[in-house]
């Protein structure tokens, strides 16, 4: 195809984020959820938000791996204190809703 010609192909259609993605990261906040509903030792929290946190890092690998210097850090430190808020909010629920569940 010539060169003029490339510019007006139709673009590709971007891999979207699909639901299997939010089924997991569901999973995490369901896991914390159940840690405080249970009364688990908090390491257990732990140990839930640094896999999701994993995940989250890994399921973005492709945005962030584009993003360079204080753009990558800022988008890292806003989705590690969203996770941490995440988490920690899912934690406290299980613990108040302990009595009445």
């Amino acid at each position: 195809m010539a060169p003029a010609l490339q510019a007006w192909r139709p673009m590709r259609r971007r891999r979207s984020y699909d639901m299997n993605v939010a089924a997991i990261e569901l999973a995490f906040a369901i896991a914390a959820f159940g840690c405080g509903l249970f009364d688990a030792p908090l390491w257990m929290v732990g140990v839930a938000g640094i896999g999701m946190l994993a995940y989250w890092n890994w399921s973005r690998r492709v945005v962030l791996n584009r993003l360079r210097g204080a753009a990558w850090l800022t988008v890292s430190t806003v989705g590690t204190i969203a996770i941490i808020a995440i988490v920690a909010g899912a934690y406290w629920l299980g613990l108040a809703s302990g009595g009445f569940i």
